[in-house]
């Protein structure tokens, strides 16, 4: 929904360069005057191409027989939406190496909470994690989290007691936190002691990439003897949060105990 999705028609390896320019800064240059060479630290993310397969599905040929909508296009969203569960926890909470790499683990620990906060966020607590994500990184930033944590951020208050959550009026679109877009995603982990309940950054940062699209595959043959028929989906995908090293996203994590 958020992350910056790259489609690919093979599943070689994707390499794409990192860098962290952002200690480097041009300058003006006199007529007839030779160029400063400034080299940029290049480095390179791999992207695999890892299958998914939905699980086989079985049904009797008088469902498809009998079925009011199209039987076919109703068992491949049924079955691309498994894929899409799994891909989801796996992009957010992945470890890698054999399974992609999930933005809950690339990103840093902008913001540890006070001994006692296994449970809760203060408002500080807030403000000092958007900070550490580096401002070339904030224009587009929002903050990431699951259901209950937002249950208890919507309780929370600033210090002349004004509300840092405020609801949309507009049907469809989000509330916003300290001003910026919140994004519901449940495998994010809920508050609990050490965990990295909250994200903040610009998540276009996270790259997702697809190899093709969803393959639905439809057994006819294997079980014709006891008139039913199989259905697999495949999908090929991998993600990892690029230029990890400058601080495009980061967590807070709530204290130990």
């Amino acid at each position: 929904e958020v992350s910056r999705v790259l489609t690919t028609d093979s599943g070689a390896d994707l390499i794409l360069p990192t860098s962290d320019d952002t200690g480097n800064v041009g300058r003006i240059l006199s007529e007839g005057a030779t160029v400063t060479n400034t080299d940029a630290a290049v480095g390179r993310r791999i992207y695999k191409a890892f299958m998914y397969s939905s699980d086989q599905i079985i049904v009797s040929l008088q469902f498809l027989q009998d079925a009011a909508v199209d039987a076919d296009s109703w068992i491949a969203g049924l079955l691309a939406e498994r894929i899409a569960r799994i891909t989801n926890t796996h992009f957010t909470t992945g470890n890698g190496p054999n399974l992609p790499s999930g933005v809950v683990n690339d990103a840093g620990a902008g913001q540890t909470g006070a001994t006692g906060q296994t449970t809760s966020v203060t408002y500080d607590d807030l403000i000092i994690l958007q900070h550490a994500v580096n401002p070339a990184y904030r224009r587009n930033a929002r903050f990431m989290m699951e259901d209950t944590t937002i249950r208890f951020l919507r309780r929370i208050k600033d210090g002349e007691g004004r509300f840092v959550w405020q609801d949309s009026v507009q049907a469809g679109v989000p509330g916003t936190l300290l001003g910026v877009p919140v994004t519901l995603n449940q495998d994010v982990a809920a508050m609990a002691a050490s965990a990295r309940s909250i994200l903040y950054g610009n998540f276009q940062n996270y790259i997702i990439r697809d190899v093709r699209g969803f393959t639905l595959i439809r057994l006819d043959e294997r079980y014709a003897d006891i008139l039913q028929v199989g259905f697999i989906g495949f999908s090929r995908h991998d993600g990892g949060l690029l230029n990890a090293g400058t601080n495009p996203i980061q967590a807070y994590v709530n204290s130990a105990s």
